[in-house]
């Protein structure tokens, strides 16, 4: 469907990429990864035809239709319109493929031989993008797409302009995926999306025919969206098969064989210079002194080349916690309001040394409001905040890099925060975070985001700390620097409470989860996972809490099993409508593969009129199935918001 040729593009004062051939067929999945600045949205730019390149080709199938979502979503979106109606706009495209299916169904019923296999191949792949598109139930498939990334019902008839830039990009995504495309171009999708959105995205591009193409850097939902990948470093796109997990395994063996190789070419590049020293200046020798120069030069090349790629590897070090208290924080009887919103209740929770908590729960539930208050930063209106003496917190957030000064220098502000480090130490700790010299003179105000928070990383691993609380540590990082990052905490000795929507960070530097909803603070054994299975429990038993606080009690087991005979008996007529659109959606489905079955029938292309009447009976079916899947979505969209 797309082609490059031998494609480049440079920016002024590097190359981003050359030599790029890539070809993208119906069905691929790929992931594309590559550490920040590589050239990656420009790659996607170029694939959509947003960006020309500077040398090479592009080839696109006539006809063929791209979805592009760019990270930056402002002026994507008309501000005025109602949110369903700007979902809906991008599903214009979905009445020409209707066109496009009636046309192919009367050509087919024309055709024979070779040209009639290939007119029913492409009615196939139309009519399977036709469908999952929602075809004739747009409007059906677009409530729940909304409804899968995060909307309420109440949101549907609010104007663009009333919601966030988050929500704003969600409205893009669901406009993207009711945009009938072949092609599907996503960079960083899965940004401003809560777990329980990310999970429905997941499962929903998981059955999409539609090709991906996806930039991303979390490794969990590349495992679970895509089959392939292609790596974009040091000005080269390798392509693989495979899931990004397999690619990080493949990219450690040939790391650990870099290594072998380096070791083997020094002392290649030795021994030829020992040779070119001793006989360069004899006559008899000189011929071959001249060719082993040749051939160090070429050694020094490679071995100067494997260096560049070692040295991408991150390797970051947190300075060990001193002795402290114990335990380090206690909360009792906390509660924050703001206004007359009550965002906590009630919070009790001791963090002692060697806590490692992941703090999640929907956005706006109060995480960050909790991490404050565990660090000091904001006084509840209630209850009391106790501090080990002595206790050394520190706290990473987003919104302290937008308060960095701007005329400072990063080298300048980091040094302010560790005065007794000397300068070397603190240069260093920004070059293992990927600000050289050249950054570090910079002033604040001309870093770009990614920088700002490598900056307020390096500021916090400048000083020893007993807790450290970060707030979305990983945004703006690239995949090296989140595998050094979680790499270094996963040994580090303190305690950890991290707010993070990237579970493979979380799952490599957490063990328990502190579930934040509805004012409320639960205490879970287990990370994000036992965290949705949470949630869902939670959904059947209407919300209730179990009334003993340990969940194997005979109390908690006779109310959980109460509550889910009761929520049995309210969700039964949803799951029979639902159970009943299955089984008439199953027989569409065999009818359909019945009429198939005749159609790529040669005998059945002899007869005019009997391939003009399966055409229409498979194009019936068609339209039956698309009502049939529409209703079931909203039977299992209902059954879903009711718990079950």
């Amino acid at each position: 469907m797309i082609r490059l040729e031998n494609v480049s593009r440079t920016v002024p004062g590097r190359t981003l990429f050359e030599g790029v051939h890539w070809t993208i067929h119906p069905g691929d999945r790929y992931g594309l990864i590559g550490p920040n600045g590589s050239g990656k949205s420009s790659l996607l730019r170029i694939l959509c035809g947003q960006l020309e390149p500077d040398s090479g080709r592009v080839h696109r199938r006539r006809g063929l239709r791209v979805a592009y979502l760019p990270q930056e979503v402002e002026a994507e979106l008309p501000p005025d319109a109602p949110l369903i109606e700007a979902a809906l706009a991008g599903a214009a495209e979905l009445k020409e493929m209707a066109r496009e299916l009636a046309e192919l169904e009367a050509r087919i019923a024309d055709a024979s031989g070779p040209e009639q296999e290939a007119l029913t191949r492409r009615y196939g792949e139309r009519r399977a993008l036709f469908e999952w598109y929602g075809g004739d139930a747009i409007e059906a498939r677009a409530r729940a797409v909304l409804g899968g990334l995060g909307f309420a019902p109440d949101d549907l008839g609010r104007p663009i302009r009333s919601f966030s830039g988050g929500w704003r990009m969600r409205a893009l995504l669901a406009r993207l995926l009711l945009a009938g495309a072949d092609v599907l171009l996503l960079d960083e999708p899965t940004n401003h999306l809560d777990l329980e959105a990310l999970a429905w995205l997941e499962r929903h591009l998981s059955g999409t025919p539609a090709a991906l193409v996806i930039v991303s850097h979390d490794r969990v939902f590349l495992d679970r969206v895509t089959d392939r990948t292609a790596d974009l470093a040091c000005g080269r796109l390798r392509i693989a098969r495979g899931r990004f997990s397999e690619w990080a395994r493949q990219r450690e063996a040939e790391r650990r064989e870099a290594g072998r190789r380096l070791r083997r070419l020094r002392e290649e590049a030795a021994r030829l210079s020992r040779f070119a020293e001793r006989f360069g200046a004899k006559a008899s020798k000189a011929s071959q002194a001249r060719d082993r120069e040749r051939k160090l030069a070429r050694v020094r090349e490679e071995i100067a080349r494997i260096e560049v790629e070692k040295d991408a590897a991150v390797r970051l070090a947190w300075p060990e916690p001193p002795d402290g208290p114990d335990p380090l924080v206690e909360l009792d009887g906390i509660g924050k309001r703001f206004g007359d919103r009550r965002v906590l209740e009630d919070v009790a929770l001791v963090i002692r040394p060697g806590d490692r908590f992941a703090v999640l729960g929907p956005n706006g539930a109060g995480k960050t409001t909790l991490l404050r208050i565990v660090a000091g930063e904001l006084p509840p209106d209630r209850g009391r905040r106790i501090a080990g003496r002595g206790l050394l917190a520190a706290r990473f957030a987003q919104h302290q890099l937008e308060a960095m000064d701007p005329s400072r220098s990063a080298l300048e502000w980091a040094r302010e925060s560790a005065p007794e480090r000397s300068e070397e130490h603190v240069r260093a700790v920004l070059a293992r975070l990927g600000l050289g010299p050249e950054q570090a003179a910079r002033r604040i105000g001309s870093l770009s985001g990614g920088e700002r928070a490598r900056l307020g990383l390096a500021r916090l691993m400048l000083r020893p700390a007993h807790l450290l609380l970060l707030d979305e540590p990983t945004n703006h990082l690239d995949l090296p620097l989140r595998e050094a990052l979680e790499a270094s905490l996963a040994g580090w000795r303190g305690a950890l409470l991290v707010v993070s929507h990237d579970r493979a960070f979380l799952e490599r530097t957490t063990r328990e989860t502190l579930a934040v909803e509805n004012g409320r603070v639960v205490r879970l054994d287990g990370g994000w996972s036992r965290w949705l299975a949470w949630r869902a429990e939670r959904r059947v038993s209407g919300g209730a809490e179990a009334p003993s606080a340990h969940p194997r009690s005979r109390a908690g087991r006779r109310a959980r099993a109460e509550a889910l005979a009761r929520r049995s008996r309210e969700l039964r007529p949803l799951r029979e409508r639902a159970a009943a659109l299955e089984r008439e959606i199953e027989a569409l489905e065999r009818r359909k593969s019945e009429l198939d079955g005749a159609l790529a029938d040669p005998a059945t292309h002899r007869d005019g009129e009997a391939m003009r009447r399966l055409a229409r009976e498979r194009a019936e079916i068609d339209r039956k199935l698309a009502a049939a899947y529409a209703s079931w979505e909203e039977a299992a969209a209902a059954l879903e918001e009711a718990g079950g």
